[in-house]
């Protein structure tokens, strides 16, 4: 504030010494300046122009990501596209490119020596399956580098993590080119993965998609502190600020009048831009949807209405719908541009397909500028018609449920000591135990009254947790459908037909965001089962921001569950925390069985390859344990698959 009054202060001052001077010029009568000296003033304040100007660019520079951050940035929202959900095979691409030319300085080079451990291990799997080596043979075939023709693959575990350069790979450091060691791991990723099956795997780790722009007007602006609306400074008046100083800078500098008198439309914009008022938020938005009961797959119309409330023409508006995270555009689309009078209004419309789940709209995202584009207003509008309802029926599949170990629930022997026909124990008479089950025979031979324990029949209890962590929402194509909800797809017919044949089921979810729903039977609770998987916010679309560990995710099942619940794990397993999660709760006695769906589809991506091999890796690791495991490929119909297993 001090800087800017001392500006204010000079400036009035320079103004009325002009002014004084045009007034009365008779007062520089005595006073005769020539040359250099006449010309100093001039200099001096063309070159103030452009210093200030300057100082204007460098503080535009350094503000611009602040600013953006703050009131908002030009990158809309791309609502009608799915969230950009993490590719499979992401921490190999993190992996390669922490290494970097300065670590080569580190005496433990830990990044690298941790990349080439796991990929040694997933080396040793592929090649002992596909060239029917043993693990010794397979290890010295990598040491000495004999196990491929590609040197940049053989050198990556053959030699050094820490190369040698050459002068050629000094100069490609000056460059900014990869590394030795991450190319080389590249070439050693690309030429497993084709051993494993996929030809022509390419050595280009695919980029990581840009998650910068939101998918939704919420990500955009969560209006948390109930504000609906928020006027922006769009920059173009700075940028006439800065015009103008450095036309009048140089035309003073120069003695060029026409050079001046273009600062003076930089000025007036500058000025319009200080007084001029934000636009109105007289907006009012009006959605209709044409079915919001639909059929998983079925296309469901949405119009959008927006009328201009106000008393002022809207020269520029700006509509974007907030279409939620799981529905598709598929004709049309949600963003929309037109200019209204008071009073009039404007409609479009576009098509969305419906998926299973529970969709609630966001509010539209209203965006008004001026005339000039100086200033613009930004509003969240409640446009109503905020939900469509996807619920599918799923048919209930033939889930036979038998004596042998499959992935579904099946017969065991109950813990439950009490009436029944199957011999369990003999122990002590106690005080009231019914006579029917005192051992007589015993009582005659011995003169000891003892209880004969039978296992009381009674039905299993199964608990479905589905993996909901951020970790799962994995997709191998953009705008493809996440993993997790390919989890509750299965989750959602595994509970309909186990309900259907009277086995108490629950569901759990392992997410920041809790879901609980504790094992039940009947009709309404079916009914309730369904409602969670279609609108339970453990299940969104739109992956959780918090994370969740494997203590917590255990513990959040242990607390709640009896040890004699069988439980249906259906994740990914991409990561090691979930392999973790499923040993951990079979360590706690658990009967446990796990289904998982593949998120990595056949690609010559190598970076997907690579997270392929890690997975099955994991399930191997599972069965090892002796855990069933269900790998399911999300394109085969899953009650077709559970039929072939049971």
């Amino acid at each position: 504030m001090s800087r800017r009054r001392d500006a204010l202060a000079v400036g009035l001052a320079s103004s009325l010494l002009g002014l004084l001077l045009l007034a009365a010029p008779t007062l520089t009568a005595g006073v005769d300046l020539s040359g250099t000296v006449r010309a100093a003033p001039f200099v001096a304040v063309g070159v103030a122009a452009l210093v200030v100007a300057g100082h204007y660019v460098r503080a535009e520079l350094e503000a611009g990501d602040a600013a953006d951050a703050a009131a908002g940035s030009e990158r809309y929202p791309r609502p009608g596209n799915r969230p950009s959900y993490a590719r499979p095979g992401a921490s190999l691409v993190d992996s390669v490119a922490a290494i970097s030319w300065t670590d080569r300085r580190q005496s433990e080079p830990t990044a690298r020596l941790a990349l080439r451990s796991d990929v040694r291990d997933a080396a040793v799997h592929v090649l002992s399956e596909t060239e029917g080596w043993s693990q010794s043979e397979t290890e010295a075939r990598l040491r000495e580098g004999d196990w491929t023709t590609d040197a940049r693959a053989a050198a990556f575990f053959a030699d050094d993590a820490v190369p040698s350069l050459s002068v050629r790979q000094h100069l490609r450091s000056l460059l900014g080119r990869d590394p030795p060691f991450a190319r080389r791991a590249r070439h050693a990723v690309a030429e497993l993965v084709r051993r494993d099956g996929t030809a022509g795997a390419s050595t280009v780790l695919a980029a990581r998609t840009d998650e910068s722009r939101p998918a939704t007007t919420r990500r955009y602006w969560s209006s948390v502190d109930g504000e609906a609306s928020r006027a922006v400074e769009t920059g173009r008046a700075r940028q006439a600020t800065v015009a103008a100083l450095a036309a009048g800078g140089f035309g003073i500098v120069t003695l060029r009048p026409a050079l001046l008198l273009l600062s003076l439309f930089g000025v007036t914009v500058a000025g319009y831009a200080r007084v001029a008022a934000p636009p109105s938020d007289a907006v009012r938005v009006t959605r209709t949807v044409g079915d919001d009961a639909p059929e998983p797959g079925s296309a469901v119309e949405v119009t959008v209405t927006v009328e201009n409330a106000g008393e002022t023409t809207l020269p520029d508006v700006r509509l974007v719908d907030g279409v939620p995270a799981g529905l598709a555009v598929t004709e049309g689309t949600p963003r929309f541009t037109t200019a209204l009078r008071p009073g009039r209004r404007a409609t479009f419309s576009y098509t969305v397909e419906a998926a299973p789940g529970v969709h609630e709209f966001d509010p539209a995202l209203v965006v008004t500028r001026d005339l000039a584009g100086l200033r613009r207003r930004e509003t969240l509008a409640d446009a109503g018609g905020s939900e469509v309802a996807c619920r599918p029926d799923p048919p209930a599949p033939d889930l036979r449920l038998g004596p042998q170990r499959t992935v579904l629930p099946g017969q065991t022997r109950s813990t439950v000591e009490g009436s029944g026909v199957e011999f369990r124990s003999v122990r002590e008479y106690r005080p009231g135990d019914p006579l029917s089950r005192v051992d007589w025979n015993r009582k005659a031979k011995t003169g000891e009254f003892t209880t004969v324990d039978f296992r009381e029949s009674r039905l299993a209890r199964v608990l479905l947790v589905v993996d909901a962590r951020r970790a799962a929402y994995l997709t191998p194509d953009d705008g493809g459908v996440p993993a997790v909800r390919r989890s509750v797809a299965a989750a959602r017919s595994l509970a309909d037909g186990l309900v259907a044949s009277g086995v108490p089921v629950g569901i759990t979810a392992l997410s920041p965001r809790p879901c609980w729903l504790p094992p039940g039977v009947g009709a309404d609770h079916r009914r309730r089962l369904l409602d969670a998987f279609a609108g339970d916010d453990a299940f969104s679309w739109d992956p959780p921001v918090e994370r969740v560990g494997v203590d917590a995710a255990v513990e959040s099942v242990v607390r709640r569950v009896d040890a004699d619940t069988q439980l249906l794990f259906l994740s990914p397993v991409c990561d090691d925390d979930a392999r973790a999660v499923a040993r951990r709760l079979d360590a706690h006695g658990y009967p446990i069985r796990v289904v998982s769906p593949d998120p990595t589809a056949s690609s010559s991506d190598c970076a997907l390859g690579y997270a392929s091999i890690r997975r099955r890796l994991r399930l191997r690791e599972l069965r090892n344990a002796g855990l069933s495991v269900l790998d399911w490929d999300p394109t085969v119909d899953f009650e077709r698959v559970v039929r072939r297993e049971t």
